[in-house]
């Protein structure tokens, strides 16, 4: 079988843009539904980039906005099935960071495994 076209280069046109990964993350397991709080749980990321992330990822349908019926000035967003596909590969990213890159990751430098790291509501994505 031949590919029409890589599968990992694919899934890179969205998921290897800068934040994406750590923006789908606050939604999958840090549970972060709101603007101001994806801001404030990534140092670094501006209100210009996040905006233009959450939109490229609601137009690939890996997030989606939810209508608040209280205030048309609340907007929350969550993940969809196909964004929740996407936690089991950032749960492995973590395994792999908290494992190969412990001297970096935590301020005590010990390897961790995810059950060491998460909650068992989390663990039960994978």
């Amino acid at each position: 079988m031949k590919f029409a076209q890589c599968p990992i280069r694919r899934s890179l046109g969205i998921l290897g843009k800068k934040w994406s990964m750590l923006v789908l993350r606050d939604f999958g397991i840090l549970e972060v539904d709101r603007f101001s709080r994806l801001l404030d749980s990534i140092p670094g990321l501006t209100p210009r980039v996040l905006s233009m992330r959450l939109n490229e990822l609601e137009k690939e349908g890996l997030i989606e906005c939810v209508e608040n019926g209280k205030s048309p000035m609340i907007v929350r967003w969550t993940i969809t099935e196909k964004g929740r596909d996407v936690i089991s590969i950032l749960l492995m990213f973590t395994a792999f960071g908290s494992k190969w890159h412990a001297d970096m990751v935590f301020e005590d430098k010990t390897p961790r495994t995810l059950n060491e790291l998460f909650q068992p509501k989390v663990m039960k994505i994978i």
